[in-house]
């Protein structure tokens, strides 16, 4: 004698085959179907409880073959969290001690490359007004050298400025004017806004009244 069980087929396939017949059944029993008596209402609730409890099974099912998965990586996730979290309050640590000489020694970078900046584009304008001159080829030549002389110094101002220094930038936003914002979303992005006042109502208007919102009863197929 067999074992009880023993050849049963695992549970998401018995529940596959399961599903498939009744969709089959209710295919079948709908095509084409008008409910004109209490008979045929009775046998299609009948049927509608059967694709509604095995829809329950299903689920039920589903959630206890998915549980132990779950279960294992929370595990995981607890098991390291302790580490992460340590981890990252170190390097918070570090970040806020190297922030402050960080930003100093970038305001200093900038500076440095402000002024040599500005050096350079006023030797490169001497030279230019000294290339317009009615000079000897001596002075032209000069002039010459000291346009890529200045050229060569905007180049080491520019790289200066593009040196990596430590530093992320993050933009921080902050809603100053909610309603200035609100209307700016209004012109700018009007579908967003209406699908949040739709969710937004469909949570709320439920459970109180809401301004420009109605409620209304209709009747279905439970």
């Amino acid at each position: 004698m067999s074992e009880l069980g023993h050849n049963q087929p695992p549970a998401h396939e018995a529940m596959a085959l399961h599903a498939e017949d009744l969709f089959k059944m209710v295919s079948d029993t709908t095509e084409g179907a008008v409910v004109t008596n209490d008979q045929q209402e009775a046998a299609l609730d009948a049927l509608l409880d059967d694709v509604k409890q095995a829809a329950k099974d299903a689920e039920a099912t589903r959630k206890a073959e998915k549980e132990p998965h779950l279960e294992a990586g929370r595990q995981v996730d607890a098991n390291w969290k302790p580490i992460k979290d340590r981890l990252s309050a170190a390097a918070d640590e570090i970040k806020k001690l190297l922030t402050p000489y960080r930003v100093a020694k970038q305001k200093a970078k900038d500076e440095a490359a402000r002024k040599a900046r500005e050096e350079a584009e006023a030797k490169e304008r001497a030279a230019q007004a000294k290339l317009k001159e009615p000079e000897h080829l001596q002075a032209r030549f000069d002039a010459e050298e000291d346009l890529k002389e200045a050229r060569k110094l905007k180049a080491v101002a520019g790289r200066t400025e593009r040196e990596a220094t430590g530093l992320r930038t993050y933009k921080v936003v902050t809603v100053e004017d909610h309603r200035a914002a609100l209307k700016w979303i209004m012109a700018q992005d009007a579908a967003a806004l209406t699908t949040f006042i739709e969710q937004y109502a469909e949570r709320t208007a439920k459970v109180r009244p809401m301004d420009g919102v109605t409620v209304t009863e209709e009747k279905r197929a439970a």
